[in-house]
């Protein structure tokens, strides 16, 4: 696995000198990394086109694999996007992910609930775009009236952790 975090030209070994070897590109920077190997065109993209490049976006990561001539990129790994966070609601109940780098559209999000909480808890979403998602916490309390359990109406859930997990459309969570 290689990580690129800086504005760097980040280079792979030559690909006949190592071959079936596979490297993940990861790119945790702010702006596209762009990697090099050696030979006029050691890459072959994702549609099979040799390239003398890879670019992969900021946020996002490309497996290659060596297959003693070139840098091959894997198709199921062209520059798949992943968010994942964990935040703690506040007195309304709501806590707020943003996507740095945004996302360019707004993606698919899953959530979990943790909590001490005994009372019947609800999540949901109450906001997501391509730059940020919201997530609404509430809890219904309940009271024992002669000797029956009865739900209170809703109200907001503090300080519950929110556990956030975001994909790139289309590409599945």
């Amino acid at each position: 696995m290689v990580i690129e975090t800086a504005e760097a030209s980040p280079s792979l070994p030559d690909p006949t000198t190592v071959s079936f070897r596979t490297h993940r590109l990861t790119n945790t920077g702010s702006a596209a990394a762009v990697w090099s190997s050696v030979g006029a065109t050691p890459f072959t993209d994702s549609s099979g086109t040799a390239v003398a490049t890879i670019s992969v976006p900021a946020g996002s990561y490309t497996t290659v694999q060596s297959d003693g001539t070139r840098w091959v990129v894997k198709p199921d790994s062209v520059s798949r996007r992943v968010f994942s966070a964990s935040g703690v609601t506040d007195a309304s109940g709501n806590v707020s992910f943003t996507f740095a780098p945004a996302f360019a559209a707004p993606p698919k999000v899953t959530h979990s609930v943790e909590t001490a909480i005994t009372d019947v808890t609800e999540c949901r979403v109450s906001s997501v775009s391509a730059s940020s998602v919201t997530f609404n916490v509430r809890r219904a309390p309940s009271v024992v009236i002669l000797g029956l359990s009865v739900l209170q109406v809703p109200v907001p859930a503090a300080g519950v952790t929110v556990h956030c997990h975001a994909v790139g459309a289309g590409q599945g969570v």
